[in-house]
């Protein structure tokens, strides 16, 4: 997207993204635990959770719309002295092999969108993932303090057009809802709480795929 690529081009938008989450931390030795291999960070941003999986010995994959983000993070990755197969690329169409990844990270990513792409990306997200793979993603939620401004393209979906990253669609989740995009995943996690600041409310999620549908 435009506003994340011009974004990641200056050290100020890119302060909030540095650091990888607390969560997501405190969940590597779980991973570690049950042999998690292949992990794709989709939507990377510029990079902080492809270089903590990578530093930890994971065979990290990444994808991202953003080719400033994917410069930032390659640079990253050398200083570091790690291997990440980072591309650019779109969340609804993942060139990846069918059962493939043992963890996809979807760090606030997936809500980016109309109902329709979440579902195709949920939908990349299963066909890429292993059978008893993880979901590890965020969702912004309707307890979220935007919920309800800017225009309603459709029903919990909003466009706030004087917002630079907010003028694509953000689609607003409450729990009921999740269940029903998720409903082949098992849930481990799911809670609602505060992303940076008071206010900014968020579905943290871990969950376990544990079905396919024909095809997939």
């Amino acid at each position: 997207m435009k506003a994340w690529n011009e974004s990641w081009k200056t050290e100020e938008g890119r302060a909030h993204w540095l650091e990888p989450d607390p969560f997501i931390v405190s969940l590597i030795p779980k991973f570690e635990k049950e042999e998690v291999e292949k992990v794709l960070d989709l939507g990377f941003g510029i990079g902080r959770h492809t270089i903590l999986f990578a530093k930890k010995r994971f065979d990290v994959y990444g994808i991202d719309p953003s080719s400033s983000g994917l410069e930032f993070a390659m640079k990253w990755a050398q200083r570091e002295r790690i291997i990440l197969k980072l591309i650019t690329g779109d969340m609804s169409q993942l060139p990846f092999k069918n059962n493939f990844f043992d963890l996809i990270i979807a760090w606030n990513v997936i809500y980016h969108g109309t109902a329709e792409i979440i579902h195709n990306t949920i939908n990349e997200i299963m066909k890429c993932l292993k059978i008893g793979g993880y979901l590890l993603c965020t969702l912004i939620s309707t307890k979220h303090n935007k919920y309800g401004i800017g225009k309603e393209i459709e029903k919990d979906t909003f466009v706030i057009s004087e917002e630079t990253e907010k003028s694509h669609p953000h689609h607003y989740f409450n729990k009921d809802e999740i269940a029903q995009y998720l409903k082949e995943f098992a849930p481990i996690i799911c809670d609602d709480k505060e992303q940076f600041y008071p206010g900014l409310f968020h579905w943290y999620i871990l969950t376990k795929l544990v079905s396919k549908s024909e095809g997939r």
